[in-house]
């Protein structure tokens, strides 16, 4: 079976990488690692102007056409090289969201200016107290008159304080089923009454903390119906959670390779030892098997199958086998492992360390695994509701 890509995809990462060469770098890398806010406008605004923004797009709403293997290339190659690229994944879902499920005026205005690079997004989905559970969300909208009113709280809303808008689930309804009573809207950063706090992680990101105190939004800036957002949630992170982190752990798995090769003062090689081989047979196997199940999520949207449970299946495996892998290199290798990258004695380019930091969130982010887990046995399983 050929696993290839095709041509497409190869001249894609040709590309890419020809753009990353002339535009991103050392420095650039280095900096948005220290930043962590995972959006640089400059950088941005070159990719929307080379047409990498609204590459997948359609034609119509100002993009190139490309397959779903050509995009799978773009993210995989800027993720590799460290480019910040969470911005253009939240606009890249909010996009297709909006062109499948958006209002007219918001195809015609909104999503044009998100292909230029003039306006940026952020998923305001998480909560304090309800976590992953996006059906348990209180933040209130209350309708008064043409405008709603929200109040409420979010909480990891990454982006938030570089976006223009954010990509808000609010509650509308507490007479239903909790999952009925969901409506979004995009709120703008700037309105009154929304205030962004930094909150920055073990892992070197710095997300946010969103709080709103009677923020007025017309009607207009409403996504899908009323009551009704479940739809619209579910296909928004359909998208994030069938990405996965297969391209963190390709590259993960070659710095470890390469560290393993390299003699020590003594002469030997970490590669020496079978515990260290044992270790490297496992790292690669899943993220070849991460790899495969991203590209099978990639298939199902080329094909315009639904993804059923498949996205939440491949976020679930290798957000887990990537954590599992980070802490038994960890153990193995010991303190040098902790030594970050640019500091004396860093070993792997500073991998270890960093991986040790970043995955456990990983296992939450779009999702906690037990609830992409609870996805999976219902979707593909017909097992009951677990919650």
């Amino acid at each position: 079976m050929d696993f290839r890509l095709g041509p497409q995809a190869d001249e894609v990462r040709r590309e890419i990488r020809t753009f990353l060469a002339e535009n991103f770098s050392e420095e650039d890398r280095k900096r948005a690692a220290e930043d962590g806010g995972g959006h640089d406008w400059d950088l941005y605004r070159k990719l929307a102007a080379g047409g990498w923004v609204s590459a997948g797009w359609p034609k119509e709403y100002g993009g190139q056409g490309r397959d779903p293997y050509e995009i799978l290339t773009l993210y995989w190659e800027l993720c590799k090289a460290g480019f910040p690229w969470i911005g253009l994944l939240n606009n890249g879902f909010i996009g297709h969201t909006l062109m499948a499920m958006g209002t007219e005026q918001q195809r015609a205005e909104v999503v044009p200016k998100i292909a230029e690079g003039e306006i940026a997004f952020a998923l305001g989905y998480t909560e304090p107290g309800s976590g992953s559970d996006v059906a348990g969300a209180r933040t209130m909208a209350t309708r008064d008159g043409d405008d709603w009113i929200i109040d409420g709280q979010k909480m990891w809303t990454t982006t938030g304080h570089t976006a223009q808008y954010i990509f808000m689930l609010t509650r509308t309804s507490t007479q239903d089923r909790p999952h009925r009573g969901l409506t979004i809207f995009l709120v703008p950063t700037d309105a009154e009454g929304v205030d962004v706090q930094p909150i920055h992680t073990m892992g070197g990101e710095r997300s946010n903390g969103v709080y709103l105190t009677k923020v007025r939004v017309p009607d207009s800036a409403r996504v899908g119906e009323v009551d009704k957002a479940w739809s619209v949630v579910r296909f928004a992170l359909g998208l994030e959670q069938a990405m996965g982190y297969a391209d963190l752990q390709e590259r993960f798995i070659q710095n470890a390779g390469r560290w393993a090769l390299e003699a020590g003062p003594d002469g030997q090689r970490p590669f020496d030892d079978d515990r260290i081989k044992e270790q490297l047979g496992q790292t690669a196997v899943h993220a070849e098997v991460s790899r495969l199940l991203r590209h099978r999520s990639t298939w199902l949207q080329d094909e315009g199958l639904d993804l059923g449970g498949k996205g939440a299946m491949t976020k679930s495996f290798s957000g887990t086998s990537y954590l599992d892998d980070a802490q038994q290199w960890m153990d193995l290798v010991g303190p040098a492992g902790l030594i970050r990258e640019g500091e004396d004695g860093a070993i792997a380019e500073g991998n270890f360390d960093e991986a040790f930091r970043q995955t456990p969130v990983n296992t939450i982010y779009g999702g906690t695994v037990e609830i992409l887990r609870s996805l999976v046995a219902e979707a593909e399983l017909g097992l009951p509701k677990s919650r």
